[in-house]
């Protein structure tokens, strides 16, 4: 960029506001920030800008990339940082600084909502990005005291001022990780003296664009430095009718836009609480099919198969005091005909295991006291497993995969093996299902139930 030199050291020269400017930008730029700013100095380094100028009539500094000594920060000078070069800036609090800790790894970054008026413009500048790994992290500094009983030197901040420091900095974030919340570029005012600080490490292009959505915002409290700052051409005083009548179109849409985004954010919080109501409610309904075990599962398999035509009867219920045990449910169906089909159903859950052989046979041994009870077998026997609880219901593996033999075996007497994983997927759409159909595929089966929610 070309050196603008004004001759000799200046001091105490009109009108404001006063830039300078570090390193190298695009002819671009600086001629935007001729036309932005009415007095500007130009070096490579502070060093060589302290030859120009009293530091103190400066009350800009815009750094670019590349630059990565400054010299000592002035307490009477906003800072706009582009370089990723540069150690540490002043933090929100004296003796508090910012610098780069380290890089991004996460894909999605977030622009907060702050007070700019080029905020579509910050968005625009980086719409096309789809990463913001590798770029720069920023941090905030804080000396902290010595541990109690150890004598040490400098300036710390107290316990408030820590937290108010990380605070500021915290709000400031122009662009931040969305996952780690951690600062990507950062702006804010210094407590002690009001002064702006911005640093945008990774921003490459458009920098007068930048500054000037800055320090905008900075003029609104640094009327001395900045008077007048902005674009005269915008302001209502100066607005001919074409441009009035547009900009009320413009405030009439944003306004509707603002109703709309309300209206919906009240339909979606609704839809939430209903969502979350109807999370509670499978948990403790159909999804006990998937997660539960003992009591609570056999609960809630009696519901399904009651609601999807069987009649129900809990048996252990119905044993006197001393009597040997029998199956947990029995089913009834009466078909067209008048005729009576019964099965009796014991329902288990694991947390290891995918079911076990034994329950095979302590069906086998329900059946032979039905047939004493009742002076026949039971038309099927079915045995319901939600096994391998302690994994995910996609990671599970079918009851009794590894026992065929004993499965073909139990199919031979009418038996039946139903995973209740399978239960739930058949019975989860169960209002756009045939629950007939559900009911007459568990009576013709056996051996391993396999559900089709096909209609015939």
């Amino acid at each position: 960029m070309k050196l603008l030199s004004m001759g000799g050291k200046v001091g105490g020269q009109r009108p404001r506001p006063r830039v300078a400017l570090l390193g190298n930008f695009p002819e671009s730029d600086v001629r935007h920030f001729e036309n932005m700013f009415p007095t500007i100095w130009a070096a490579e380094n502070q060093y060589e800008l302290e030859k120009e100028v009293d530091i103190r009539e400066i009350d800009l500094i815009v750094i670019a990339p590349n630059i990565n000594w400054a010299g000592g920060w002035p307490q009477e000078t906003h800072v706009i940082c582009f370089s990723d070069e540069i150690k540490r800036l002043p933090g929100p609090l004296n003796h508090s600084y910012v610098r780069i800790s380290d890089v991004a790894e996460t894909e999605e970054f977030v622009f907060p909502h702050i007070p700019l008026p080029l905020s579509r413009l910050r968005e625009a500048d980086f719409g096309s990005l789809s990463s913001v790994r590798g770029w720069e992290r920023l941090k905030i500094e804080i000396p902290l005291p010595p541990p109690d009983g150890i004598r040490g030197s400098g300036h710390y901040l107290s316990k408030d001022e820590r937290e108010e420091a990380i605070g500021t900095f915290n709000q400031g974030r122009i662009i931040f990780e969305a996952h780690t919340k951690e600062a990507l570029a950062i702006y804010f005012l210094r407590k002690d003296c009001n002064l702006g600080v911005a640093w945008l490490p990774m921003i490459s292009r458009n920098y007068a664009s930048w500054v000037a959505v800055l320090v905008a915002e900075w003029a609104k409290l640094d009327k001395e430095a900045f008077p007048s700052f902005g674009d005269w051409t915008s302001s209502p005083e100066w607005l001919v009718y074409d441009e009035e009548r547009i900009l009320t179109q413009i405030k009439e849409f944003e306004q509707q836009k603002q109703e709309s985004v309300v209206k919906i954010d009240k339909q979606i919080s609704k839809l939430i609480n209903k969502l979350v109501e109807a999370k509670l409610t499978a948990n403790n309904g159909l999804r006990r099919l998937i997660t539960a075990q003992g009591p609570e599962l056999l609960d809630e398999v009696a519901k399904c198969l009651d609601n999807i035509g069987f009649t129900v009867d809990f048996i252990d219920e119905q044993i006197g005091q001393g009597e040997p045990k029998k199956e947990d449910l029995r089913l009834k169906d009466i078909d067209k005909e008048g005729k009576e089909w019964v099965a009796i159903v014991e329902a288990r859950g694991y947390a290891r295991s995918g079911g076990t052989t034994a329950d095979l046979l302590r069906l086998s041994r329900f059946a032979d006291m039905y047939k004493i009870e009742t002076g026949k077998y039971p038309d099927s026997r079915i045995y319901i497993v939600n096994g391998q609880l302690e994994l995910l219901p996609s990671e599970r593996q079918e009851p009794l995969i590894s026992a065929k033999d004993d499965l073909r075996i139990f199919a031979e007497s009418n038996g039946v093996l139903i995973w209740s994983v399978d239960l739930f997927r058949a019975l989860k759409a169960v209002a756009s299902t045939d629950c007939p159909h559900i009911l007459e595929s568990i009576k013709c089966s056996q051996g391993r139930w396999v559900p089709n929610l096909k209609k015939n």
